[in-house]
């Protein structure tokens, strides 16, 4: 099934030639940031019951006419800062009406990326092996595992997963086989990192000085245990996205594809708003994930590194100097981290988690299928469903419990295959590559303490092995649009 990834069929969907027009993803960034806004000032003024249904039906047609019109890149950056959003969208529709448990709008990232399925599927382009294998096992993983929760879990928790799961692999395959031009690709991703730091950290740090109205709505609504206090500086920062962990870890990669920024001014205020923000989080996953991917930076003889370790560093000193919350929150949680006494009561709760759960997952080679972890248990009246798989501390054990041991590991031993060849072929790559390759191996390392092979940390991953997946196209004659028509 490789092979046929590798060189793929020949498109019959109806599409419309534009090769005259250069996509740098400018119409995506519109029509992104302009549902949202209009979204959220049409809840304000009334509009949010409607919009439950509305925001993702507009979303769809909207993603459906750029796929439609062959504007791959404005699709691709549509569909990233639907998933950067769509949480905070739905924050905002519930402080106008009530929180709702299952909102429609939190579904509208994942349909965006499921909408290219079509394409991704019956595109054609030479991509590397490792990752080739990587897709064509992942797809039949996750078959495999969706048949067996919908026979075993019931079809609406297997939905659930369908969509946080395939839905951002299908944007991997979408990136891999889809997207024309490698270079504007590579500067979507760059400037990804860019506003992604601006405006996942700028408005994380707005949240945790001043608590806006329907954050805190939210935080007494869905009464997460885990986030801390719905007042200012008394919280763990979420930002625009789910939770606070996928916040972390979205945050430690994009602040290693930073480095790759060519506008140093940029680079700076983009990285000291996003590192910043990362500490409030209080996501160790995410720390630790960026320091390993500064020190394959360092390794690897990239210099531009060093800039960030400058950010880093002034941007302590300035923390301690000045004091308040934001250094309080952060010295707090390292302290702990670092105790050799029984203070980290988070860590110690993991640890006794993944020993009690050891036994049963790593016993079961068939698995319990999509629908019986995580988010999906709660829609789930099946007398399979184990309670105790509800909140996952391990994405490696979450996954073994959700394809079976040994689908699990043939997953799990593809992508670390996959991620190790890109790290080694970074080397010999440019700069942007490099620091992709650096996120790459972040988020793949982040599975030892969640799923990121799921939701938004699942669409930045499959974003970076993707890129850098891709082989050159074959040099050739001028293409015609009949040509691209056929």
């Amino acid at each position: 099934m490789s092979a046929a990834i590798d060189a793929g069929v020949a498109t019959a969907l109806p599409v419309r030639h534009l090769s005259s027009v250069v996509d740098r993803g400018t119409l995506g960034t519109i029509l992104g940031v302009g549902l949202v806004l209009l979204s959220c000032l049409g809840a304000v003024g009334g509009g949010a019951k409607l919009l439950m249904l509305a925001y993702p039906a507009v979303a769809i047609v909207l993603a459906v006419a750029l796929l439609v019109l062959r504007r791959w890149n404005s699709y691709l950056v549509f569909t990233i800062i639907m998933w950067f959003t769509a949480n905070e969208v739905r924050r905002v529709v519930d402080w106008k009406t009530t929180y709702h448990a299952q909102s429609p709008i939190i579904l509208t990232a994942s349909l965006v990326s499921l909408v290219a399925l079509p394409w991704a599927v019956l595109a054609r382009r030479r991509v590397r092996k490792e990752v080739a294998n990587l897709v064509t096992i992942a797809l039949a993983v996750m078959t495999y595992a969706a048949l067996v929760g919908i026979a075993r879990n019931g079809p609406v928790p297997a939905s659930v997963d369908i969509f946080y799961l395939v839905g951002p692999l299908v944007t991997g395959m979408f990136v891999l086989k889809v997207v024309e031009d490698d270079d504007q690709l590579r500067r979507i991703v760059r400037n990804t990192a860019v506003w992604g730091c601006l405006a996942l950290g700028g408005y994380g740090l707005i949240q945790f000085l001043f608590l806006p109205a329907w954050d805190k709505a939210w935080l007494v609504g869905s009464a997460v245990s885990n986030l801390g206090n719905p007042n200012p500086g008394d919280f763990r920062t979420f930002s625009t996205l789910s939770t606070t962990g996928p916040l972390g870890q979205v945050l430690a990669a994009l602040l290693l594809i930073l480095v790759a920024e060519r506008r140093i001014t940029r680079q700076f205020l983009a990285g000291a708003v996003g590192i910043v923000c990362l500490g409030t989080t209080l996501v160790r996953a995410g720390w630790i994930g960026l320091a390993l991917g500064m020190a394959l930076l360092f390794v690897l003889g990239r210099t531009k590194m060093l800039r960030l370790v400058a950010i880093v560093g002034i941007l302590l000193a300035g923390l301690i100097v000045l004091g308040g919350p934001i250094i309080e929150r952060i010295s707090e949680r390292a302290s702990k981290t670092t105790s050799q006494t029984t203070e980290d009561t988070s860590l110690q709760k993991r640890i006794q988690f993944q020993t009690r759960i050891a036994p049963d997952v790593l016993s079961d080679p068939v698995g319990l299928g999509f629908g019986a972890t995580g988010r999906a248990t709660d829609l789930s009246s099946s007398d399979f469903t184990d309670p105790k798989y509800h909140n996952f501390d391990s994405g490696l054990f979450e996954s073994w419990a959700r394809y079976g041991v040994v689908a699990g590991s043939l997953f799990i031993g593809a992508l670390v295959t996959a991620t190790a060849k890109a790290v080694r072929r970074a080397r010999r790559t440019d700069l942007t590559d490099s620091c992709i390759a650096a996120a790459a191996l972040a988020l793949t390392f982040g599975i030892i303490f969640t799923d990121t092979t799921r939701a938004v940390y699942g669409v930045l991953l499959w974003l970076c092995l993707a890129t850098l997946g891709r082989l050159p196209r074959p040099a050739g004659p001028a293409r015609t649009p009949e040509a691209d028509a056929s």
